[in-house]
Order: structure tokens, then C-alpha cells, then sequence
């Protein structure tokens, strides 16, 4: 029985030789491997499945009818030998470099398009790594509200009972409530202590899905002022249905950029209580502050006034309206926090934008000083966007000369930045080539168009340009610009994934 054994494994042994000495020789077979090998690089390389595909599906056919004929003849006649050309001096050893040659040039290629986003398949890879995707059930924002989201994503992702948007949440819906998009980019940590961050999207035109990207550079600066609960909360007794019904539009929109204070100006602001009353802020004479969400006509936010929502009764969310010089000292500790309207260089001195003026959704804004660690403030700029914009979107300072200010639409959709070197008494928009790029059509776009706030690395100042609200080319990534003189000229980087 052993010698029968033995002599079975003999023969399985001389017959996988066989086989493969015949296909490693069998001209058919190489060329099969080569247009293989060639397809299969360039999928990973460029994709392009509709052009690429037919050859591919072609090359395998080739090679599993070689392989299965080969393996039958080998089966069936002990006595089969390799095709004729194994006789030919040197063929064996040619074939043989010819195979190795081919593995090693496209295994090589498809490594690199496997790797530092090189090809579509670092990018195949990436989304495997740091993309999930959930079925959106809870889609009618009249019924389940922004909560209904996050109860979808938690369904698969588990995200922390704390979290902070990086910029905004911009949302999208019919007048039947159908939520049609949304977008998001927040951050905190989870139960262990783990820094993490969440790319949040939705196209209902595009998928049924949400989206999640995980592990995008968020930083670690956990701001209360960008604290997502007030959003969902908020929404919960916003009479969302009955406040859009009086513009009577087929679309509207849904923007939240936080704590946000409107100086004295109570155009559209609604305080609401968590019973859904609302008060009304017509001749107020204190500072209005709140974490508000506005209702809006997309496209129209410039001529239809927005409503903007603020939930009062809960203190850690709803300042006290009263001016800075009413207010007592650990209240005024708590005003050096920067936000999108403020920035404090040091404890003592600090930059703010004030709303001057509002109409007809344009925001008109003056710039002021404190020296005092905000006692006291001076106005030392009536009009630094020379104009109106829809919203402040950051202030920075990086000594008493060179500063920037941000501005984005009221959708949040593109965005400028602004660059002063005389202390804030002048400013100038800061200009940057804006990059092209070709979709998979081959149809050029520039998507890049809201600049954030620059930053400093080793002496270099880094600005990076996202998509806005509405982007979501590639999932929502970034182009980097960097300016060695202080800001006056940026040059571009590379494009940044989330």
C-alpha cells in the first residue's frame, strides 16, 4: 500500500512538471500572460474598465483554456510531451526569461499603483483602509431630523459621544423633506482616548449610501464653539416644514458653522426654546451669540433673508447677551477663545470681527483691537473685506503686522481669503492659481475655491484650499500652498486627502 502511495506522489509530481514546462514554453500561453499582465497594469494604473476590460477578460480566457488543455493532455497521456519548440536549442530558456521578464516589469508597475497614490488602485486600497458605507433609512428630515443621520452611521460606525466639526455641516432637502445631500467633517475621541475623524457625505442622486472617510487630518484642536449637539438638538424643535413653507421653493438648504455672533444685528435670528417657542430679537440691545442653524433658498440666500435659529435655556450653549464691558472676569477669560470671528495672538491682545450691518443675506463687518485681554475694544478697520460677504470663515494673526481674514458665501460654497501686513489697518484679497483638474470624462473642473486659514510649518506658510460645502471631487480633498513671502505669492503643493 506505502509503495503505491509513494508512487502516486511520484507521478502527480512528474505530471505538475510536465504541465508546467509545457505552458512556460507554449507561445500561446506567454502571449496570453503578457496581455495579462499588461491589462492588469494598467486597470491599477488609470482604471478605465470600458476600454480596458474586453482585452483583460480575453487575456484570461487564453490562459485558463491553455492551462485546462494542457492539464487534460498531461492527465490523459503519460507519455505527452511539451510542444515542439522545447526542442529548440535554447527556447526553454528564453520562455522562461520571457515569463519572469513579464511578472517583473507589470508586477512592478502594479505595485507602484498600489502605493503613494500613484494609480487607482491606492486609491482602491485607500477606500478599502478608510471608507465605510451605510444604507441612509432615516432620510426625511421633518421626521427624524439631523439625529436620524447619525443614528444610520452609528448602525455600522461607532463614533464618540463628543464630537466637533472641522468647518461646517451644509445639508440639502426637498420641500417634501428628503434630505438630497449633506456634508460634514468632525472629529473626537473615542472611549480609549483615540484622536478620530469622520468624512461624512451623502449625494442622493449618486448612491442611497452615506458615506464615511476615517483617519483624515482633523488636528487636535477641540473647540466648544464647534461642538456638533447643538445642531442636532436645535433642529429637534425648529418648525423646519412650516419655516420654508413661506418661500415656497421645491429645494432648500440647512447650514450650521457652530457658535457664531452676530453683534447687534437681529436680522433673521430667532431665539427658540426647547419647547419650540420663539422670541423674537428685533431691537436688541446686547451682542447676540448662540450656536445657530439657518434655513435658507439655495442659490437665493443673497435676495430670500435666511432664518437663523438659536436654541436658548441651555448656558453652555447660549451666551448671555451682554457687552463685553458688563461682564465679569472669568466671563471674559472665556472671550479669548478663537472662533471664525476672533483671534487672540496673545493673552492681552486680540482681533475681532464685528457684524456692522446686514441685508439682504450680505454681512457687513468692522475689525477691532483689545490690548487688554478684551476689556476694552478699538475699532481700527470699518470695512476690511471692502465689501460685503456672506459669512467670516477665520481670523489669524502671526505677529502685530501680518494677519488674514476668511470669508465664504452664506452656503458656505466658495470662499476668499484676505491678507493684511500693516496690523489689520488695510487688507488685500490674496491671490492663487486655481488648479484644473479632468474628471473621468475627461471634462476639466477647478473645485478648489475656499481657502482656510494659512498656518506656519518651519518658517512656511501653508494654506490649504478646499472644495466648500458643495465639493466632492474626490472625496472632498484639498490642494496645499505654500508662500515663502509671508503670503504675497503662493505656490501650489500637491492635492491633500482627507
Amino acid at each position: 500500500m506505502t509503495k503505491f502511495r509513494y508512487r502516486g506522489k511520484y507521478i502527480l509530481r512528474r505530471n505538475v512538471k510536465k504541465i508546467l514546462r509545457s505552458l512556460l514554453t507554449n507561445p500561446v500561453f506567454l502571449i496570453g500572460y503578457w496581455m495579462f499582465g499588461k491589462k492588469l497594469a494598467l486597470i491599477c494604473k488609470f482604471g478605465s474598465l470600458n476600454k480596458n476590460l474586453p482585452v483583460f477578460v480575453l487575456a484570461i480566457i487564453i490562459l485558463l483554456s491553455t492551462i485546462l488543455f494542457t492539464t487534460i493532455k498531461v492527465i490523459k497521456n503519460s507519455e505527452y510531451q511539451p510542444n515542439k519548440l522545447t526542442n529548440v536549442k535554447g527556447w526553454t530558456y528564453l520562455s522562461i526569461i520571457l515569463f519572469i521578464s513579464i511578472t517583473l516589469l507589470y508586477g512592478v508597475n502594479i505595485y507602484k499603483s498600489g502605493t503613494n497614490y500613484n494609480g487607482k488602485l491606492a486609491w482602491y486600497i485607500e477606500r478599502l483602509k478608510n471608507e465605510r458605507s451605510v444604507k441612509f433609512d432615516q432620510n426625511n428630515l421633518y421626521k427624524y431630523g439631523v439625529k436620524g443621520i447619525f443614528e444610520d452611521i452609528k448602525k455600522k460606525q461607532n463614533l464618540p459621544e463628543k464630537l466637533y466639526m472641522v468647518n461646517n455641516f451644509s445639508l440639502k432637502f426637498n420641500s417634501d423633506g428628503t434630505i438630497t445631500s449633506f456634508d460634514t467633517f468632525v472629529h473626537g475621541k473615542s472611549d480609549n482616548g483615540k484622536e478620530e475623524s469622520y468624512l461624512i457625505s451623502y449625494d442622493k442622486n449618486k448612491s442611497d449610501r452615506i458615506t464615511i472617510h476615517l483617519n483624515g487630518y482633523a488636528g487636535t484642536n477641540y473647540n466648544d464653539d464647534k461642538l456638533l449637539e447643538p445642531l442636532i438638538e436645535t433642529v429637534k424643535v425648529i418648525p423646519i416644514k412650516q419655516a420654508v413653507s413661506k418661500w415656497n421653493e421645491s429645494q432648500y438648504g440647512l447650514v450650521y458653522y457652530g457658535k457664531r455672533n452676530w453683534g447687534y444685528n437681529s436680522n433673521g435670528i430667532i431665539n427658540i426654546d426647547k419647547d419650540g417657542k420663539e422670541y423674537s430679537l428685533e431691537n436688541t440691545s446686547s451682542e447676540i451669540i448662540g450656536y445657530t442653524v439657518s434655513l435658507f433658498v439655495p442659490g437665493m440666500d443673497k435676495v430670500i433673508l435666511p432664518a437663523r435659529y438659536n436654541l436658548i435655556g441651555n448656558p453652555d450653549w447660549s451666551k448671555p447677551t451682554i457687552t463685553p464691558n458688563q461682564a465679569s472676569p472669568s466671563e471674559k477669560n472665556d472671550e479669548r477663545t478663537n472662533t471664525n470671528e476672533q483671534f487672540f495672538q496673545t493673552k492681552e491682545i486680540g482681533y475681532r470681527l464685528n457684524v456692522a450691518d446686514k441685508a439682504l443675506g450680505s454681512t457687513f463687518y468692522s475689525l477691532s483691537k483689545t490690548t487688554n485681554g478684551g476689556n476694552t475694544w478699538t475699532v481700527i478697520n470699518n470695512d476690511p473685506y471692502s465689501g460685503t460677504v456672506g459669512g467670516a470663515s477665520g481670523i489669524v494673526f502671526f505677529d502685530d503686522k501680518l494677519g488674514f481674514l476668511g470669508a465664504v458665501n452664506l452656503s458656505g460654497n466658495e470662499g476668499a481669503l484676505y491678507r493684511t501686513d500693516d496690523g489689520g489697518n488695510s487688507f488685500k484679497k490674496v491671490n492663487y492659481t486655481l488648479q484644473e483638474v479632468k474628471l473621468d470624462n475627461g471634462h476639466p473642473i477647478k473645485p478648489f475655491d475656499t481657502p482656510s486659514m494659512p498656518f506656519k510649518t518651519n518658517g512656511v506658510l501653508n494654506m490649504l484650499v478646499g472644495q466648500g460645502a458643495d465639493g466632492d471631487y474626490n472625496g472632498n480633498s484639498s490642494e496645499l500652498y505654500q508662500s515663502e513671502d509671508k503670503g504675497r505669492t503662493w505656490k501650489f503643493v500637491k492635492e491633500v486627502k482627507k
